[in-house]
């Protein structure tokens, strides 16, 4: 297997391979960094959110949650095993009171999108880390921050409580969660159970 790996590594790049990511990467470094926000877009029920990228440990396949005895419903959902590591796992569905079933779920997306986010308020402090599921994930975007508009107070969703910003992408409004205010909300959740 060793041989192989290495045999596929140690290829030559197709031909216009390192020419598109030369012009990929001076179009990137081409604008000013500072106006650019990484977050990472995913989707919860029906609803499109984003976190800072700077939160994010890890994007994971659906694991077994093992639930905690009489700890029954609430924000808490149970512990999960990622490589060896227990971590608590929460329903951010829950937090953010977002229904777990997106509006006209005949046309949502097959259930094998969904996926596993381990975040973190401070990086490398593995005993504040979370684990949540979230319906799909769109992958790492930058944003401009010229183009992120805040979050009118008319708006009625409760999960919009826990958004900073707003953003337009691919037709679609996506709220940039507070970090802060996310995982506050989490140990609030958990510290009343």
């Amino acid at each position: 297997m060793a041989a192989a790996a290495r045999t596929f590594f140690d290829r030559a790049a197709p031909e216009g391979y390192l020419s598109g990511w030369v012009g990929i990467l001076e179009e990137s470094s081409a604008g000013n960094e500072s106006d650019l926000e990484s977050v990472l877009v995913f989707r919860l029920g029906g609803e499109w959110l984003a976190l800072p990228t700077a939160v994010l440990v890890e994007v994971t396949t659906p694991r077994p949650c093992h639930r905690i005895p009489h700890r029954v419903g609430g924000v808490l959902e149970g512990i999960v095993n990622i490589r060896g590591q227990l971590h608590v796992c929460v329903s951010a569905h829950r937090l953010l009171g977002v229904d777990e079933e997106a509006p006209g779920s005949a046309a949502a997306p097959p259930a094998d999108t969904t996926r596993l986010l381990a975040v973190e308020r401070r990086p490398g402090d593995a005993a504040d880390r979370w684990v949540f599921a979230v319906n799909d994930v769109a992958g790492v975007h930058r944003v401009e921050r010229s183009t992120v508009r805040m979050v009118p107070s008319t708006v009625s969703h409760s999960g919009t409580r826990y958004c900073r910003a707003l953003f337009d992408w691919q037709g679609r409004v996506v709220g940039i969660l507070d970090e802060d205010r996310f995982f506050d909300g989490l140990v609030d959740h958990l510290a009343t159970m």
